[in-house]
């Protein structure tokens, strides 16, 4: 593109002004006026010499001459007249021509033959910032217009050049830098080698077109990409318009379906009466909000279900002129439902299947909103009863009427509970949760474990009386040991009683003497008693009664018995166990036959180290929530194959020995809630550990509760 600056040189006024050339009105109008005088004057001359007088008296021979004269004058002055009137005619048309080519609104201007303007209306300064008078001489329409445009300016004066007319829309460049769109319509004149043409605006136009394009570039590429098929239908049912999603669900291309009416390609002639009703529906406008289901047949003969959602199709006037019906491929959709109802009817297959009582209630107002078939069950045969205990409010760790919807879910109660009218014992869960319709819900699993309790009830006391044999067999294998140990006691009783009665019958003695041999026999009796008394109630039957007891004390009493085999064996025991011990909820015969077990075996484990080897040691070590006692030797431990059947039944590695005993310990522990596992001692032997809880509660009574409904 040329630059501007080639516009910037002043050119003659004179060149850029109309130039004064003869009016077309004057040579015209100059014969005519000739001719009039010359027929007058002819006609005077053959009046004179030919012409016989008129009759009457008027035009005498005399007065001829002066009528030829008369009329002769009278002709040319008519003449004159007539000559100027023209003139003035035509001087006012040119100036209505001048005045509309200076006023014009649009771009008029004379190019030569070339291109090149010659003259150009003011109009250029008001569309394109152009002064006329700053137009260069020679300045050609090519310098104005786009490069881009320049090929179609060409072809279009090579047209005028061929002396035909020719328009074109090209982009002109403004005087500020800018361009503007001017549509040209030029018409060649080749007797005058000129080409006489006018240019109008259409920047607004073109802008406007633009973003009608753009509009509807966006809508076509918007609909184009909605996966929704769009359908509009006229009053009559006739199709006037579908978009490209519409077209690939039916499987038809858009001159297939446009202008049809019913019944339509897509339909499935196995459902053409039923389509056709639902068409009625449509038209009439009882369309359901929830839409219709429909089967439609693609052209390659597939099958394909998709929902038709209808609604009225409204123009600019608010006037209903058809429908406008939206259609998605509900294949996926049914897929899914069908996979989804599938999976409700494993469920409810599963959940029916349960013993447990499955049952979900609103915790605003306890409907019921669902139960399990076993739950049904129940509930048909308690009538007004109510089937589960509620547990305490105490026990759960969340109000259930103050929760939100940001709390959920959460747990609310997972334990054990004895209906108190039926006695039954169930294990209880409960959350809370969103139910399927926004309402905060129960969910609550009730699991009848009456039987479990009773098997359990069974269990212990089968054990308590495995444990009550275990301790008969344990002292009757420690029988010659405590024969021997009674025998010491019971021989000092009866020495100190002998020599009494052999110094009173002597009548040798003193008072003090007798008293002092009375008293070492008394503290004898005392010790032998003791041990009585700890045997006695190491076997004693009894059911499981656990209270709160001291572990230090229970290791005394342990060893009180136990100590006399150790003592036997070669051993020594130390306790470490610290005086500010808590207490824990046991059964303390119990506690005392494993204490008693794990000592007298861990004795009997360093038969073969040497004698100042032969070290037990039972230590005690308080956790946050449990007590943790261990029993330590320094024997010759145990392999790792022996240590994974160390506390199976009737598993053994002495030959004389039933095997029962560390199962038998394990099971103790079990039952008050702790474990029971074996290490093995860094400095050579073995250790055992065991746990007992600090909890209170582990075996909680019974209790009334009051219920409601499930």
């Amino acid at each position: 593109m040329r630059d501007n600056a080639k516009f910037n040189c002043t050119p003659s006024i004179a060149r850029m002004t109309p130039r004064p050339t003869p009016r077309p009105g004057s040579r015209s109008l100059l014969p005519a006026v000739l001719v009039v005088v010359l027929a007058a004057f002819l006609g005077v001359v053959w009046f004179v010499t030919q012409g016989e007088p008129l009759p009457g008296t008027y035009f005498a021979p005399e007065r001829s001459s002066v009528v030829a004269v008369v009329v002769l004058v009278s002709t040319a002055a008519w003449g004159v007249w007539l000559a100027s009137q023209q003139r003035q005619r035509v001087g006012e048309v040119e100036e209505e021509r001048d005045l509309f080519f200076t006023l014009s609104l649009d771009i008029f201007c004379v190019l030569s033959a070339d291109g090149r303007f010659e003259r150009v209306n003011p109009a250029i300064l008001n569309t394109l910032g152009l002064k006329p008078e700053n137009l260069v001489e020679g300045s050609s329409l090519l310098d104005l217009v786009h490069a881009d445009d320049t090929r179609l300016v060409s072809r279009g004066l090579a047209a005028l050049e061929a002396g035909h007319p020719a328009r074109f829309e090209v982009r002109c460049r403004c005087g500020d830098g800018s361009w503007r769109w001017l549509n040209w319509s030029a018409t060649p004149t080749p007797e005058e080698g000129q080409i006489y043409a006018v240019a109008h605006d259409v920047t607004g136009r073109k802008h406007t077109e633009e973003a009608l394009r753009a509009e509807s570039a966006f809508r076509t590429a918007m609909e184009d990409s909605v996966l929704t098929g769009l359908r509009a239908i006229d009053a009559e049912g006739r199709i006037i318009y579908v978009n490209r999603a519409f077209c690939e669900l039916v499987g038809w291309p858009l001159a297939d379906l446009l202008h049809k009416r019913p019944p339509f390609p897509y339909w499935d002639e196995s459902d053409a009466s039923q389509n056709e009703a639902k068409l009625g529906v449509c038209l009439e406008g009882k369309a359901p909000s929830e839409g219709m289901e429909l089967r439609i047949r693609r052209r390659d003969g597939k099958r394909r279900d998709v929902r038709l959602h209808v609604s009225p199709l409204i123009d600019a006037h608010g006037d209903q002129t058809g429908w406008m019906t939206a259609m998605t491929d509900i294949r996926e959709q049914k897929r899914a439902r069908n996979e989804l109802q599938a999976a409700n009817e494993r469920i409810t297959t599963v959940l029916d299947g349960l013993d447990s009582l499955v049952f979900v209630t609103d915790i605003a107002s306890n409907e019921v909103l669902y139960t399990n078939l076993a739950c049904a069950h129940q509930i048909a045969l308690g009538g007004a009863n109510p089937v589960v205990p509620n547990p305490d409010p105490v026990d759960y760790p969340l109000d259930p009427a103050t929760l939100t919807k940001k709390d959920l879910p959460c747990e609310l109660f997972d334990g054990e509970l004895q209906h108190p009218r039926t006695g039954q014992w169930f294990h209880l869960r409960e959350r809370a949760l969103r139910w399927v319709d926004g309402r905060i819900a129960r969910l609550a699993v009730a699991t009848d474990i009456t039987a479990m309790r009773r098997a359990e009830e069974v269990t212990r006391e089968q054990e308590a009386s495995l444990a009550r044999t275990s301790r008969l067999i344990t002292m009757g294998e420690m029988a010659s040991t405590l024969a021997h140990e009674l025998n010491q006691p019971l021989s000092a009783i009866s020495n100190y009683s002998k020599g009494c009665v052999n110094r009173l019958r002597s009548g040798q003695y003193k008072i003090e003497d007798i008293l002092g041999a009375m008293d070492k026999a008394a503290t004898q009796a005392a010790r032998a008693g003791e041990i009585v008394r700890r045997v006695r109630d190491f076997v004693r039957k009894s059911e499981p009664r656990r209270s709160m007891v001291s572990l230090a004390q229970i290791t005394e009493d342990a060893l009180g018995i136990a100590g006399i085999e150790v003592r036997r064996l070669g051993a020594r025991v130390s306790t470490r166990i610290p005086p500010d011990l808590p207490e824990v909820l046991a059964d303390r015969i119990m506690i005392e036959q494993v204490l008693m077990n794990l000592v007298r075996n861990a004795a009997e484990a360093m038969q073969e180290v040497p004698m100042e080897q032969r070290q037990i040691t039972i230590g005690a070590q308080l956790h946050e929530d449990s007590i943790e006692m261990m029993v330590a030797d320094r024997g010759c431990g145990i392999s790792p194959e022996n240590q994974a059947n160390l506390f199976s039944p009737f598993f053994t590695t002495k030959p004389d020995d039933m095997g029962m005993g560390l199962n038998i310990c394990r099971s103790i522990i079990e039952f008050h809630k702790g474990r029971l596992w074996i290490e093995d001692n860094p400095p050579g032997g073995t250790i055992f550990r065991f746990t007992l809880p600090l909890e209170n509660d582990l075996e909680p009574e019974p209790r009334e509760q009051d219920t409601s409904p499930a």
